[in-house]
């Protein structure tokens, strides 16, 4: 049922954004509750993660081959969606085992997860800051733009798929943080949240794209001509898309860790008085 996948997608959204709150009062949070705290919602999160993705390679099959295309040239390329459409069905009944390799079926998981969540849940009334004021955010605030930085640089170094994805983390817990400190000036954190979201979604797009090209050769009976067209079309879509996301990174991550958060500082000061 794609409802279910897009209801785990949404329940995922939702732990990112606790992760990112937690990562902005890191350094005024005790770290063993931090961590106790943070591998908690990665392990709910990680559980939920197989169904999230096989609907994920559906919708970005259909990005690349639209279903109007399906009755004339492209026609020949039908059988991967129905592939892809086997594949997630087999997944959301319970009848194969996820990627871990633990045999669990994802109902296991997705009991697992829920579990996790009510204990995070229960515990939240224990959760406590030894810092107050901007104190309390200003090292999470530059730890997680620096990473963002130093994440972008090594992208487009290496071009490796999985530093593109990093960046994409370290780009969405920036954009989250900047949601959260809305209220210091509301008309430019919306603007810079809102061109935040925007290269999220390029570099979402890109990594949904890797995840498609990784799935195809998993896929049983599929010709080899049908596997390299797709392939060939998600590689020219993923360098359209590190293209854009190059322009919008340089100007999000123009100004040094350390000048972020003394401009934030002072954004903080100006909305006390």
């Amino acid at each position: 049922d794609p409802r279910l996948a897009d209801h785990v997608h949404q329940v995922r959204k939702r732990m990112k954004m606790l992760r990112g709150l937690l990562r902005l009062m890191r350094d005024a949070m005790p770290p063993d509750m931090y961590r106790r705290e943070n591998a908690a919602l990665r392990d709910a999160a990680n559980a939920l993660s197989g169904s999230r993705d096989a609907q994920v390679c559906i919708d970005t099959f259909d990005i690349l081959v639209p279903a109007e295309t399906l009755n004339d040239e492209a026609r020949q390329l039908a059988p991967a969606r129905e592939a892809l459409v086997a594949a997630r069905d087999r997944l959301l009944a319970g009848a194969g085992a996820e990627k871990n390799g633990s045999g669990n079926n994802t109902a296991d998981h997705l009991a697992s997860a829920r579990a996790e969540l009510e204990a995070v849940r229960e515990r939240l009334p224990s959760w406590r800051l030894t810092e107050k004021g901007f104190r309390a955010l200003a090292g999470g605030l530059k730890k997680v733009y620096g990473q963002g930085r130093t994440a972008f640089d090594q992208a487009y170094s290496s071009g490796d798929d999985g530093d593109f994805h990093e960046w994409r983390k370290q780009v969405k817990y920036h954009w989250y943080h900047m949601r959260l400190l809305h209220p210091l000036w509301p008309a430019a954190q919306r603007a810079r949240a809102k061109e935040l979201k925007l290269l999220a979604e390029r570099l979402g797009n890109e990594h949904d794209l890797t995840m498609l090209r990784e799935e195809l050769p998993r896929l049983e009976g599929l010709e080899e001509g049908i596997v390299a067209e797709l392939e060939w079309r998600a590689s020219r879509r993923q360098l359209t898309l590190r293209d854009d996301a190059r322009r919008l990174g340089g100007l999000l991550y123009a100004e040094s860790p350390k000048a972020l958060c003394r401009r934030y500082r002072r954004f903080w000061k100006v909305a006390r008085s």
